[in-house]
């Protein structure tokens, strides 16, 4: 940005955007500006917090929006927020899921920061008779809430937006709706390092909800599979043993087999099935080390894209690029990158993993490691 355009989305004058630059005393309430303008915050302005490299300003306006819509409706909403009919309301939920499956985070912030309040005013307004599904539209809402903010980096508002959602859900008694938020804490956890935490809690919950072998419930067999699924997958990253995480692994394939097809628990959320264990026991057998094994898994089991979401593909494509590099099949695995980024721009700029297969491309084509940096978002770190 230039120090006009600054200027202009700071709503500052050039002046004191010169000033600021040349490190002169700023006010608060100007750092406060500058912050709003670049759509971050005032520590990353003064060099104390590192900015998140992936964050498109769009994007942060869209947090700062989703944070705002959902603390709202946890603390209560006033008398003056007019509730909305439950089909309506049901239909949002839907909006805002397919969003975040399809990398569309900004639109997902602009339906979520209108749905969650009047779906607390619906749920505090809900009679007897339509207080539960009340709490469903509303715990999902804070359910793919919570994804998202731990997609985009946010993770205080991840973990709130998934405890608020647990508390609606326990509030009617809704255990399966509990268990499936807790899948999803336990992911936040992942994505933050807690990999032992996130063993424990997802074990846990799918202790409490593991269905009857004579049970076919699909809904109840999604959410266990979800949660045996993270365990195996936050084992196989340090948090449990690698016998763990083998052992958890055949669970979830044992459970995508009694199910047959992918499902989500009522439409929301990831699909569990066969395909979707399969990338998941790509992703374990190559955190384990096992390459072997996961070369066989991409030869033998070659992925029905229509049966899984955008964003769920596109991680099993840079698992299969990752793979690539391990096995020094370098112009495949840059293939596979390439097809991500164009299948998923904004999702895989939020991605940990693409910055290390560039890292590894760059000892081979430091031309083409260059431009696929420039498409994930990561710095080109030679090593």
């Amino acid at each position: 940005m230039t120090q006009r355009q600054l200027a202009q989305a700071a709503d500052l004058s050039v002046g004191a955007i010169r000033k600021a630059e040349q490190n002169y005393n700023v006010t608060l309430q100007t750092l406060i500006r500058i912050a709003s303008g670049l759509g971050t915050d005032v520590s990353v302005v003064l060099g104390l917090q590192a900015p998140r490299r992936a964050m498109e300003r769009d994007e942060r306006a869209a947090v700062r929006e989703m944070s705002a819509a959902v603390h709202d409706a946890a603390l209560g909403i006033d008398d003056s927020t007019e509730p909305v009919a439950l089909a309506e309301l049901q239909a949002a939920v839907r909006r805002a899921n397919a969003a975040f499956w399809t990398g569309e985070y900004v639109e997902l912030g602009a339906v979520l920061g209108s749905l969650l309040r009047p779906a607390r005013a619906a749920y505090d307004q809900a009679d007897s008779i339509e207080k539960e599904k009340a709490a469903g539209v509303l715990a999902d809402a804070y359910l793919t809430a919570g994804m998202a903010a731990n997609l985009l980096g946010a993770r205080d508002l991840g973990y709130s937006a998934i405890t608020y959602g647990r508390q609606v859900a326990a509030e009617v008694g809704d255990d399966l709706r509990s268990a499936h938020l807790t899948a999803a804490h336990a992911w936040v956890c992942l994505r933050d390092g807690h990999t032992s935490k996130a063993v424990r809690i997802a074990s846990q919950a799918a202790e409490k909800i593991e269905p009857r072998m004579s049970e076919h419930d699909p809904d109840r067999l999604s959410v266990y599979g979800q949660l045996v699924t993270n365990v195996a997958v936050a084992a196989s990253r340090g948090g449990a043993s690698p016998d763990t995480a083998r052992e958890y692994m055949s669970q979830a394939h044992a459970v995508a087999a009694r199910l047959g097809c992918e499902h989500a628990r009522g439409s929301h959320g990831q699909p569990y099935g066969p395909v979707y264990a399969t990338t998941q026991a790509l992703s374990v057998a190559i955190a384990l080390g096992e390459t072997g094994k996961a070369v066989r898994l991409i030869d033998s089991a070659p992925l029905n894209s229509t049966a899984l979401p955008l964003s769920t593909f596109a991680r099993w494509k840079l698992d299969v690029s990752l793979l690539r590099t391990n096995t020094r099949h370098w112009d495949a695995a840059a293939t596979e990158l390439a097809e991500v980024c164009k299948m998923a721009p904004r999702w895989v700029r939020h991605q940990a993993l693409p910055g290390v297969i560039v890292s590894r491309l760059a000892s081979e084509s430091l031309e083409i490691a260059r431009r696929l940096a420039a498409d994930v978002g990561a710095p080109l770190a030679l090593r």
